[in-house]
């Protein structure tokens, strides 16, 4: 028998063998990224599939297509409103809050970003590494991925909306009570309240314009338990002698003193818990409002030392004091402290000192010697109140310094928008209800100030525009700057190297906002304003309240047509440097709106019985 030896390949064979894998691996690889090219292409302005913002499907749809249906979503929003119930009451609040008389106290209450989310739906399958980016593009043909909304919600102000319209039906919870007549005392009993978990209404808001769903939201009634109870408070009564053996609190500030009696301080008695523990201490409510009288004492706001221009000189006319504030809280918690305590000890308030930061000695060395660029604004036609602000207002920034590579902000540079400052009320309207608000004129003041940073070249770091067109800011439209105390608020930097100085002046109608310096002759150029997608208010809105006869009707604010502005700020410094920003705004289509009076007696008051069995410590 012959054995047949296989025959083994030679090394030609073997070569070629080992090249077929890499061959195949290669041709896969050029094949898959010849498809990847050609998926990307047909979708190379289109979104990839399988992409959703909120319900809406926008896979294999451009950004321009989806941007339409956003807007449409949004204007339906500004139509309709959201809707607020609970027990048959219903609260419709819009996306701008009605101002009566004057459009500075509009206040955007929900604003979208549609572009930055359309953004976001788009960069999907495209703002990774190739393979994620390959990973996502496929995965979105097998599962949905959905993009949050871009938007900012005023948190507060819906609340007070919220509170206005539906504090009718809540009754806070009563602590178990201490009342002293001599040397007699009473406990009385703690009581169980009920009022509206609208910490929770805001998140069901919130997630429903995740959704771009808004259904009517119910709000929730639950019962509010106390902090103190009857049963809880023997341990606390052992300390009431030491306490009543008090004859009076001496309060103190250097030189000055103040004296809390036994009389004034006993009907504040109460009591309080601090980390389980039940003890008797004063009321704060009662103690604050002791103090607001020595406050005014004691206080002394901080000024910088502000100037005046003549004959092209800085001259001054206001020194520069350094301030003092009293400090309620803590002042408080001393004061009560020492009643806890039980003890005849004076007490010291606290006191916070504030340097100002410019001082009268440093004048000659600011630099001050050139205008650097100035800005106006118009107010004809404003009503008595908001010209009495735009006084105002313009008197708190004129000779203001700003310190070199200091941001500047308006806010802050106002300070106290109230009575006391000499600011005058305006109506708004929150909820079904009427209310005064300080502010009415002030963004006269903002828009004028955003003009004179511009123009001299300065960076703006924080400018929103208004909600809706307003006549006193155009021409130019998209040219404005809306401020509400605490927010928005208007900022620039001063990045001259040198101080900067704030004149303004108001001839008739005219608001002007002159900004001295030392020029560094940097050139600054703005375009003309573009304006587009003009749309069109539509029917009048007519919104409910309490606050006129029943069937009256009052128009607070007449129709504007929507539209968005842009302009372009290029600033060229003398190094060649070269800053560049689009300004934009958007201003949204504002109804002609009336004030429709409803009899406020038509809604019944809701019983205790009706509440949830959920609760709530105060």
């Amino acid at each position: 028998m012959f054995k047949l030896d296989k025959q083994k390949p030679n090394a030609v064979e073997r070569q070629k063998k080992w090249l077929i894998l890499p061959t195949i691996f290669l041709i896969i690889i050029l094949l898959l990224v010849g498809a990847d090219i050609a998926y990307q292409k047909s979708y190379d302005q289109r979104i990839f599939p399988g992409v959703k913002i909120g319900y809406l499907d926008v896979g294999s749809q451009t950004k321009a297509e989806v941007l339409t249906q956003l807007k449409n979503i949004e204007k339906n929003i500004q139509d309709k409103g959201s809707q607020f119930i609970y027990d048959g009451k219903t609260l419709t609040v819009h996306p701008i809050v009605v101002a009566i008389n004057d459009p500075d106290l509009a206040k955007t209450v929900l604003t979208f970003d549609w572009s930055k989310t359309v953004d976001q739906a788009y960069s999907i399958g495209r703002n990774q590494s190739w393979w994620q980016n390959i990973f996502n593009q496929l995965n979105g043909l097998l599962k949905t991925r959905v993009v949050n909304v871009n938007y900012q919600l005023d948190e507060n102000n819906l609340i007070d909306n919220l509170k206005t319209t539906f504090d009718q039906y809540e009754q806070p919870a009563k602590n178990a009570g201490l009342v002293i007549n001599g040397k007699n005392y009473l406990i009385t009993e703690e009581q169980t309240g009920f009022g509206f978990n609208y910490q929770k209404t805001i998140d069901k808001f919130k997630a429903q314009i995740n959704q771009l769903n808004f259904d009517p939201i119910t709000l929730d009634l639950i019962t509010t338990v106390p902090t103190v109870k009857k049963q809880d408070t023997a341990m606390a009564l052992n300390n009431l002698p030491k306490i009543l053996a008090i004859d009076s609190i001496k309060l103190t500030n250097g030189d000055l003193f103040w004296k809390l009696n036994q009389p004034q301080f006993v009907p504040w008695l109460e009591f309080q818990k601090d980390h389980g523990q039940v003890s008797i201490g004063l009321n704060k409510e009662k103690v604050l409002e002791f103090l607001k009288p020595i406050s005014e004492t004691i206080d002394i706001q901080a000024t910088d030392a502000k100037f005046k221009l003549t004959n092209n000189k800085v001259t001054e006319f206001q020194a520069s004091q350094d301030g003092k504030k009293l400090d309620l809280e803590n002042s408080y918690l001393r004061i009560n402290q020492a009643i806890v305590l039980g003890t005849n000890d004076d007490v010291e308030l606290v006191v916070e000192s504030t340097p100002a930061k410019v001082t009268t000695e440093n004048v000659n060395d600011l630099g001050i010697k050139d205008l650097v660029g100035s800005g106006s604004s118009n107010f004809a036609g404003s009503p008595k109140n908001r010209r009495v602000n735009i006084v105002v207002g313009a008197a708190a920034v004129n000779g203001t310094l700003i310190a070199p590579d200091e941001e500047f902000s308006l806010l802050k540079t106002l300070g106290e928008i109230d009575g006391e400052h000499g600011y005058l009320q305006e109506l708004v309207i929150k909820g079904d209800r009427t209310i005064p608000e300080y502010g009415g004129g002030l963004c006269q003041i903002g828009t004028t100030a955003f003009r004179a940073a511009l123009y001299s070249g300065l960076p703006i770091t924080a400018r929103q525009n208004h909600s809706y067109r307003v006549s006193y800011y155009e021409p130019p439209v998209g040219m404005d700057a809306t401020i509400y105390d605490p927010a928005p608020d208007f900022k620039f930097v001063n990045d001259t190297g040198h101080y900067l100085l704030f004149i303004t002046h108001i001839d008739g109608d005219i608001l002007t906002f002159d900004l001295y310096g030392t020029k560094d002759n940097r050139q600054v150029e703005i375009s003309d304003p573009i304006v587009y997608n003009i749309t069109k208010p539509g029917e009048p809105r007519y919104i409910e309240t309490d606050q006129l006869a029943p069937g009256e009707k009052k128009i607070v604010e007449h129709a504007h047509n929507g539209a968005d502005a842009k302009f372009d700020y290029k600033v060229t410094y003398p190094d060649g440097e070269v800053k560049e920003k689009e300004f934009t705004s958007h201003y949204v289509a504002w109804k002609e709106t009336w004030l429709v009076g409803i009899d406020p007696n038509a809604v019944p008051p809701i019983e205790p019985t009706s509440t949830t069995t959920n609760e709530i410590v105060n």
